[in-house]
């Protein structure tokens, strides 16, 4: 979700970061027929993991690599003001999904949807909602994505310096962050209410610096493939795609290990699904499948997505929350939820479309102009 210059860009980044939206919005209408078909059904991680970490890599590519040419201060205003449009894009997106709640609400008067949706506290204390709305401690269901996302660019001016010195040396101390998270119980608390944010930044802050340290390498050029981690990674997929599909539930203690080991919290990102989502992306990363992205209309509407990520995942959060007040409403079925997976995707599809066109057509206007001041 970080804007970069096109020409720097690489297609498989965005044609990941666009399946990872659309497998986002596809989790987010539960219960569709495509819902069984997304990543999370044969692995331990699903698609949260895949957002953050591409988002790390593209925080490299839009702005770690800009600090050794622009010097630090550009980019750490360019970050500021990409925290500013994600926060204004969440606030946004936020009064839309109340919006679409309450007017479901009062079409048919069930305060249920308020409770499912988790917009009841809005309505039950407001002025302290307000505050919590403000301060990103209020996130409804389905609406705390955005947030961790923000709290990720708050840490990334840190992250990069700590990178460009020695990436090592930015592994260590997110991990030190990690460890001590997992230990201590660390979280952010939210408001109102007791309860802690649902993606702990302190913990899903590894994972982007990861992605960060990703991204950067590649800059340098592509790493060679280590067989013994591919086949480890490998084998660790095919362990956890077992796992899950047998319906295997360990309930057992393996204390005194930390439960952060064996655990399989997302809230937390506890360590099996961080070691799975790393795998799942090694070995998707050997994949040689820059050219044909390049070239494919098949994956033409996911790398369109990808490019566009911000204004696509916005909508689709929306309509995500429509179709499922939809489906509470109305006579549910498979046809009609898979009609309404398919036509919020293709609403995406459509908007990333016609926001390439857009930025086509300024990108002529602007050569044109630069081509007749030259002349």
């Amino acid at each position: 979700m970080v804007a970069g210059n096109r020409q720097n860009r690489i297609a498989s980044v965005d044609f990941w970061r666009g399946v990872a939206l659309a497998t986002i919005f596809i989790n987010h209408v539960p219960g569709n027929p495509l819902e069984s078909l997304t990543h999370k059904n044969f692995g331990f991680s699903d698609a949260a993991e895949a957002f953050v970490f591409l988002a790390g890599i593209g925080v490299a590519f839009a702005y770690a690599a800009r600090v050794q040419v622009d010097g630090f201060a550009r980019p750490v205003g360019s970050i500021l003001l990409r925290i500013w449009q994600l926060y204004m894009a969440h606030l946004t997106v936020l009064i839309a999904c109340a919006a679409v709640v309450s007017f479901a609400v009062l079409s048919t008067n069930d305060i249920r949807l308020l409770e499912a949706t988790q917009f009841d506290q809005i309505v039950e204390s407001p002025m302290e909602a307000l505050i919590g709305i403000a301060t990103l401690g209020l996130q409804p269901a389905y609406l705390n994505i955005l947030p961790l996302y923000i709290a990720m660019m708050l840490l990334a001016p840190a992250l990069i310096s700590l990178a460009l010195v020695d990436g090592r040396l930015a592994l260590f101390g997110a991990g030190l962050l990690y460890v001590a998270t997992q230990l201590l119980h660390l979280k952010l608390p939210s408001y109102p209410g007791a309860d802690a944010w649902y993606f702990n930044p302190l913990a899903w802050q590894l994972l982007f610096t990861i992605g960060l340290v990703c991204g950067l390498r590649t800059r340098r050029g592509p790493a060679r493939t280590s067989r013994v981690l591919l086949w480890g990674a490998a084998a660790l997929l095919l362990g956890s795609l077992v796992w899950v599909r047998t319906g295997y539930n360990f309930d057992g203690d393996l204390s005194p290990l930390p439960r952060f080991m064996w655990d399989f919290d997302k809230a937390q990102l506890t360590l099996p699904r961080l070691l799975h989502a790393l795998a799942l992306f090694y070995v998707v990363s050997r994949l040689s499948i820059e050219g044909w992205l390049s070239r494919s209309a098949l994956a033409a509407p996911l790398l369109l997505m990808g490019r566009h990520s911000l204004p696509v995942f916005c909508v689709g959060t929306v309509l995500s929350i429509g179709a499922q007040v939809f489906r509470m409403g109305a006579e549910r079925g498979a046809a009609v939820d898979f009609l309404l997976v398919a036509l919020g995707l293709m609403l995406q599809i459509g908007l990333a479309t016609g926001l390439e066109w857009h930025r086509n057509g300024l990108g002529t206007r602007k050569a044109r102009e630069e081509s007749r001041q030259s002349a």
